[in-house]
């Protein structure tokens, strides 16, 4: 039992003092380093003669909405590879659906987009994430309009490419 005891203290001399990334919400302290941070291994340079890990590539995607509303018609895409594009389709597919008369109301890229319809309207709203751009519409809905509700949502996120 000595032995094992005397194994795991020249151990615990040995290794030193070691740090972990801090949780989410918890300030940097000597037992954790924020995950940018001087001392997070991940951000340490890669030892000599070791080439360095490339940093990740994004690439941006783009998605769009278009509607008719009179004919309730509603065309969306994301994941396009551009405006131009996102665009392109969406309006074909509010036509593709019956619209008339299709209106391009909202391009995005990176984000997420709703749409929110109520007793005489809709709203398209554009935001980080469904639960935000959801948030705004319907707060903007309910002051003008009643029966809101969410017909659409939608996110058209970076793609990484390396």
């Amino acid at each position: 039992m000595k032995g094992v005891l005397a194994t795991c203290s020249i151990l615990l001399v040995l290794v030193g003092k070691a740090a972990a990334q801090c949780p989410a919400g918890i300030p940097p302290s000597p037992n954790c380093v924020p995950p940018d941070g001087p001392g997070w291994r991940h951000n340490m340079p890669a030892p000599e003669g070791r080439p360095a890990s490339p940093r990740p590539v994004w690439k941006s995607s783009w998605g769009a909405i278009a509607a008719d509303g009179p004919n309730a018609a509603l065309g969306a895409v994301s994941g396009a590879s551009s405006r131009r594009e996102a665009e392109r389709i969406a309006l074909e597919r509010c036509r593709e659906r019956g619209g008339k008369q299709c209106v391009l109301d909202a391009s995005y890229f990176d984000q997420c987009a709703v749409m929110v319809t109520g007793d005489r309207n809709y709203i398209v709203q554009t935001a980080a994430s469904i639960e935000r751009a959801t948030e705004l519409a319907m707060g903007r809905c309910n002051q003008k309009d009643s029966g809101c509700r969410v017909l659409h949502t939608d996110c058209s996120l970076p793609v990484r490419v390396q």
